[in-house]
């Protein structure tokens, strides 16, 4: 492997670690569910800024049961009102725009069911926290689009829209004066997730993976590459070349831009520092955010690059015939590989 992508590995690992947080979380508000509890929490990560989550434990391992736990890492999709919300329903507490914008969400990007729910009902522990810039550390702006979205409150939606849509350059250039990248702090507060997850009683800290549709598909293949908390996880629609991405960059690429990495390696070589980990690679055939050849290509790469270490086999990368979707069917072959593997 080149010296440089370990030194930049080894790097970001060192910061993910040394800042995990102090483990200690509130509880805001909680729901009994069919099966396992729901709580809305509220931690520090980094020492400063709050980070609100769902974490989601079934019964059993609230009786005493070690289980398996399961960081979900929620989409961009270009709706920053909601994110853990994405994969997790609201509790009743949520207010009325937060339900109606989640439930949209999921019927048009999950085929109406809740992952993470899903998932504590199989026996995971989930935790889904908030991304900077997405539901709970969204701005005012962005709460008004959703109100006048899904709750009638008159304005120029449009314009509001285009508004927050751009917001998402300031939150890159505020972090980047302070010598901060985006993308690697959200790696850091994703690390810390994991950290608390394999901190509770209820979970078994060498069984924790990690998934993500989309943006989130970016957060969990980064996640599992740089943190040893995290032994798999899944990647749902996000792989492709470099040459395939837009220039000049969109606001919504900033999220996920780490200019030392997008400088000198392309895509697939994040499977140098996955590797010998089992990792799931899963693209729709027909997605057009990530083109079918180019997602080939990378693909095939990434196969020789675990081949190269000896880990042939713990890479699964396949393709299902669809869109840039979560559906039922596209779930269920998850849970398998999960299920496999933790």
């Amino acid at each position: 492997m080149n010296r440089f992508f370990l030194l930049i590995c080894a790097l970001a690992l060192a910061s993910a670690c040394a800042q995990r947080p102090s483990l200690r979380y509130e509880v805001i508000d909680e729901e009994q569910r069919d099966g396992y509890n729901c709580s809305l929490i509220r931690y520090c990560p980094l020492g400063e800024d709050t980070v609100q989550a769902f974490l989601l434990v079934p019964d059993a391992a609230r009786r005493g049961r070690k289980a398996p736990g399961l960081v979900l890492l929620h989409d961009h999709g270009a709706r920053f009102d909601i994110g853990k919300e994405k994969l997790v329903r609201p509790l009743p507490s949520a207010p009325e725009h937060i339900k109606l914008s989640a439930r949209q969400w999921n019927e048009t990007n999950f085929d109406g069911s809740w992952f993470g729910d899903s998932l504590a009902r199989r026996g995971y522990v989930v935790i889904v926290p908030d991304m900077l810039y997405w539901g709970s550390r969204s701005t005012p702006l962005c709460r008004k689009w959703s109100r006048m979205k899904f709750c009638g409150v008159e304005g120029d939606l449009k314009a509001v829209g285009k508004e927050v849509y751009e917001g998402q350059r300031a939150v890159y250039d505020s972090l980047q004066r302070k010598g901060v990248v985006w993308a690697e702090q959200t790696l850091r507060e994703d690390e810390a997730a994991a950290a608390l997850l394999g901190s509770l009683p209820c979970v078994d800290g060498s069984r924790i993976g990690a998934f993500g549709w989309s943006m989130g598909a970016h957060r969990c293949w980064m996640l599992t590459a740089f943190s040893p908390l995290v032994s798999t996880g899944v990647a749902l629609c996000w792989m492709t070349m470099k040459r395939t991405c837009r220039e000049p960059l969109a606001a919504s690429d900033y999220s996920m831009l780490v200019p030392d990495l997008r400088d000198r390696y392309d895509f697939p070589d994040i499977a140098r520092p996955l590797a010998p980990k089992p990792f799931f690679f899963y693209n729709g055939a027909s997605d057009k955010l990530f083109p079918y050849e180019a997602s080939v290509e990378a693909f095939d790469r990434m196969r020789q690059i675990y081949s190269e270490a000896g880990a042939e086999g713990a890479l699964v990368t396949e393709f299902f015939d669809g869109p840039h979707h979560c559906g039922l069917s596209v779930q269920r072959r998850i849970v398998e590989f999960l299920n496999s593997n933790l």
